[in-house]
């Protein structure tokens, strides 16, 4: 206990008699902070959210398959194409590291930063632009797949409804006769013919299923909240910075003072 004492003794000593040192630490620490804050540039953000279309009521792409598709070259291509920029290595890799992607509450939300806040706002805009391009077309693709579906089945239930008149037509006719043979063959008919009639309500049910997902399931992406230009930089936060400098710059005194300390040691015993 006493040896605790001692030593709880001398860093009040050393923090008396070394106090300058730790202050010079201090102040050089965040004055540092401080002039570094104030010559880094400013980053501006800008949101926008947008509801991702949906086709037989399946989203038209996962938020996180869109995320990974924007950091891709070919997308980020088309968004400084939007920019009316060059869509060089240099560039692309500038765009991918400005623009943040993120699901929110069942939206997509897009966040583009830049030095100034139009430019925040330009690029912001210029990726909900590709994005609702992209997603226009993949809600264009997935409709005319279920019109040609629905097209195509309708002309099925036409040709099943021509064959199950004509077999109407050939089974009263014999069954006109007293033929034993003909009534064997009129039979068969009426077998095809039952088997026509339940590809047709199979097919019939199927096609209304399709066009109910296609009226109650399906939507197209839209803007839910369009980006605005930012009123105030999102970076660098000088507060925060001086404050985390003004912590490291005691924590760094006290340590410059206590080995100060130590090596005088010997000097004061001799």
């Amino acid at each position: 206990m006493e040896e605790k004492e001692v030593d709880l003794r001398d860093y009040l000593r050393m923090l008396r008699k070394r106090w300058k040192i730790i202050l010079i630490v201090f102040l050089i620490s965040t004055a540092t902070a401080a002039i570094v804050s104030l010559l880094l540039p400013k980053t501006y953000e800008s949101t926008g959210m947008v509801r991702i279309g949906r086709m037989r009521d399946k989203l038209l792409e996962e938020p996180s398959t869109i995320i990974e598709i924007f950091k891709t070259r070919p997308i980020l291509g088309k968004v400084a194409e939007e920019l009316n920029i060059p869509a060089t290595q240099e560039k692309i890799g500038e765009l991918a590291s400005r623009i943040k992607l993120r699901e929110k509450s069942g939206l997509l939300e897009i966040r583009g930063r830049g030095e100034s806040p139009e430019e925040a706002l330009k690029l912001t805009k210029a990726v909900t632009a590709v994005l609702l391009k992209r997603y226009e077309q993949i809600f264009e693709q997935a409709k005319l797949i279920l019109e040609e579906y629905l097209a195509s089945g309708k002309k099925g239930l036409d040709e099943m409804e021509k064959e199950i008149k004509m077999l109407q037509r050939k089974i009263d006719e014999l069954e006109a006769t007293n033929s034993e043979a003909k009534a064997r063959v009129a039979q068969g008919y009426m077998e095809s013919l039952e088997r026509y009639r339940d590809r047709y309500e199979q097919l019939q049910l199927d096609l209304r299923t399709k066009k109910m997902e296609e009226s109650y399931g399906t939507y197209s992406s839209e803007l839910v909240i369009a980006p605005t230009i930012p009123e105030r930089a999102i970076a660098p936060r000088k507060k925060q910075n001086v404050m985390i400098a003004g912590i490291l710059g005691l924590f760094v005194g006290f340590v410059c003072a206590a080995m100060v300390e130590y090596f005088e040691k010997p000097s004061v015993i001799s």
